[in-house]
């Protein structure tokens, strides 16, 4: 239960919404449908990982999580739906401050609703967390640490910034097709203008997961843990040293710019591409959400189970 979004165009405001839907998307069509209806199975891959769930722990998480994903599909896939098709109306008329401002809210509104919704349904299951499990999820969480470090916080500070600037540059190009020599140079500014935010996000990052942690060992009651876990991971921000909240806060700004920069110099042909693909996505969602109710869920994790 970490909070991974990553914000790169007002289009990808949109993506982030595929994101919290829990699944990885790749591509459209049935792809979509089919990563989807499995992401029951997915999960649980990643559960086992963190957690090494065992016996009726395992059977547990199944059954809470085929209740959020039937929630997700009947409530949040229409949502998500809408704001995809508002994101390709904005891309293809041109991409304003305003609308990365609307991009970046609607993502935090799903976001909250969806880890609401999880934590509520994740805390039967992390009520049998035992001393195996917590340390299965040490171990997790430092490999994920050691890999940040690794990847953003090289000493070779060149080389590291031009791999960012190839992701990120990556990540655009999923949406727009082929990015210019100038929107390029964009995304190379933008990277060289955070190597100290960096660093700092990742103490802040290592400070929030010692919090949840130390929420699950503590645990008390359920309304406890329930309160506890809210703090962790929707109320993140109030918890932010003042330092930190600045430095993220520039951070946001510079993310906005950089998105309107790129977007601002875009041509016709990119901004139909993101659009297009928006509404397809869009298009999946609707479908996957008239395909759903429960036995669509329950068809989703027996074939998961069967694997």
């Amino acid at each position: 239960m970490t909070r991974r979004f990553a914000l790169q165009l007002a289009a990808l405001g949109a993506r982030a919404l595929c994101l919290a839907a829990l699944v990885t998307l790749a591509g459209c069509g049935s792809a979509v449908r089919v990563a989807y209806d499995n992401g029951g199975f997915a999960l649980r891959l990643v559960a086992n990982d963190y957690f090494d769930l065992a016996g009726e722990q395992t059977e547990l998480f199944k059954a809470r999580f085929a209740r959020l994903h039937e929630w997700h599909r009947r409530e949040e896939l229409p949502r998500y739906a809408a704001a995809l098709e508002s994101a390709a109306q904005r891309v293809a008329r041109g991409v304003s401050a305003d609308d990365v401002a609307w991009a970046f809210e609607t993502v935090r509104a799903r976001y909250r609703a969806l880890v609401g919704r999880a934590i509520d349904e994740a805390l039967p299951l992390l009520a049998t967390l035992g001393p195996e499990n917590l340390a299965a999820l040490d171990r997790k969480l430092e490999s994920g640490n050691r890999k940040y470090a690794a990847e953003y916080l090289s000493e070779d500070a060149a080389a590291s910034e031009k791999a960012r600037a190839e992701a990120i540059a990556g990540r655009f190009e999923d949406w727009l097709g082929r990015v210019s020599a100038g929107q390029r140079r964009l995304i190379a500014a933008f990277v060289h203008a955070q190597p100290g935010y960096l660093a700092a996000r990742f103490e802040d990052r290592r400070a929030r997961q010692r919090e949840f942690v130390q929420a699950l060992r503590e645990r008390g009651d359920p309304a406890q843990l329930r309160e506890r876990l809210r703090g962790v991971l929707l109320d993140f921000e109030s918890r932010r040293t003042p330092e930190y909240a600045r430095s993220a806060a520039e951070w946001q700004e510079r993310l906005a710019a950089l998105i309107v920069g790129v977007a601002g110099v875009a041509t016709r042909e990119q901004r139909d591409h993101a659009a297009a693909r928006l509404m397809r996505y869009a298009a999946d969602f609707r479908e996957l959400a008239a395909e759903g109710g429960a036995a669509g869920t329950r068809a989703a994790l027996a074939a998961g189970g069967d694997r």
